[in-house]
């Protein structure tokens, strides 16, 4: 039998801290050590290099996120968790680009607070024994998942993923999907036009009833030959996503299509971790104003902490407004990153969403389809008169 989970309990609040510790203890957790926030808390995580530091997450938030920061860096496999009272989008958005791999209400409950530690050390283990050993035999050679991301809304990721997926399908003619990982609120369908019989909503239950569904079932097929998997088609609100499910059914469709595209909420959670971990490439997209940047800047360098390396991350600018104050070069050196790809103004955009009929296909010749689809022929290999900004051509085509 192999031992228990050995657990950091980082907790200023002594009250607080001997609750943890006594629901850990209930479960196969074992408290090896306990810890005030700061200095304290990153000597006993190089000491004693834990499986997972669990944080409490508290108001003021600033000590317990600088110490979240510091105890990865004292050690670095442990898998960073948090727990809070607090549990936001705000306090998630902040402890996640803090870098925790979990979150935990409370007061906790001893059967949760063990499910949600051993499931994010499992799938923390596992992104680290890939970056170890890319080529394991574990990581079947799949399709690739690219996850337009952006720390917040309104930077246009549902127009790009969905642009960006037709043209995909058009010029390569390989399979692909389009994911819409919104569950709550996403407009994928909206924007292309489709009436989803079946949803994600719908397939995330099935699995939570503990049913294997087949996936494709829960697909919507695009005139244009892209197979859509919609967030939702009822008016109600659906449970938050369960993140290791979400996992497990972009896994699954990368081994049957070429191609997962997956468009991502406007707020932090970990289900979009989950998409985040799954990812072949992320688009990080931006807009071109400084607010956006500044956020495209935390992620980037949330996303390096986690261990995405800097060809994993591509940074899209988006000119959704014709205010150019700011230029592609100042959001390089203010972000930390390249500009991979830019999608210039066009007023024709709001029109083919409100039609739902994406650019690609309502007029091709437009100047923002035809940046998408200069971008979907360098992903997907379809041409070598790529403007590709100085990329690499093919970057995903593999050998039939």
């Amino acid at each position: 039998m192999g031992r228990n989970t050995q657990v950091l309990l980082v907790d200023a609040d002594a009250d607080h801290r001997e609750m943890l510790k006594r629901a850990l203890t209930q479960r196969s957790l074992a408290v090896v050590g306990e810890a005030h926030y700061g200095v304290e808390a990153s000597r006993l995580a190089a000491a004693l290099q834990p499986d997972v530091v669990l944080v409490h997450l508290r108001e003021p938030f600033a000590l317990s996120l600088r110490t979240l920061e510091a105890v990865q860096a004292a050690a670095p496999c442990a898998t960073p968790i948090v727990v809070s009272r607090d549990l936001g989008p705000q306090a998630i958005q902040k402890a996640m680009l803090a870098g925790a791999r979990g979150f935990i209400g409370s007061p906790v409950v001893a059967e949760s607070l063990e499910a949600t530690i051993l499931v994010a050390r499992a799938r923390h283990r596992g992104l680290l024994d890939r970056a170890l050993d890319p080529t394991s035999s574990a990581v079947p050679i799949a399709g690739a998942v690219l996850t337009v991301f952006g720390p917040k809304g309104g930077v246009g990721k549902t127009t790009l993923a969905a642009n960006l997926a037709l043209s995909i399908a058009r010029q390569t003619s390989a399979p692909v999907t389009l994911v819409d990982a919104d569950v709550q609120f996403g407009d994928v369908a909206l924007s292309m036009g489709l009436d989803a019989q079946r949803t994600l909503g719908d397939l995330l239950e099935a699995m939570a009833r503990g049913e294997t569904p087949d996936i494709r079932a829960y697909l919507t097929r695009h005139p244009a030959g892209v197979d859509v998997l919609a967030a939702r088609h009822r008016h109600e609100l659906t449970p938050a996503a369960d993140p290791e499910a979400i996992a497990a059914v972009l896994r699954e469709l990368a081994r049957s299509f070429d191609f997962v595209v997956v468009d991502t909420p406007g707020t932090y959670s970990s289900a979009v971790a989950a998409a985040l971990d799954e990812s072949t490439t992320v688009l990080l997209v931006t807009s071109a104003d400084m607010a956006s940047v500044k956020d495209a800047r935390m992620a980037v360098s949330a996303l390096r902490r986690e261990g995405f390396s800097d060809d994993r991350v591509k940074l899209v600018v988006n000119h959704a407004t014709n205010a150019n104050s700011v230029t592609e070069a100042d959001i390089a050196k203010t972000v930390g990153c390249e500009v991979f790809w830019s999608i210039p103004h066009d007023r024709a955009v709001p029109v083919s969403t409100q039609r739902g009929e994406p650019l690609v296909l309502a007029d091709p010749q437009a100047k923002m389809a035809k940046r998408v689809q200069a971008m979907a022929a360098l992903i997907g290999g379809a041409g070598e008169d790529v403007d590709a900004g100085g990329a690499m051509f093919g970057m995903f085509r593999r050998g039939r």
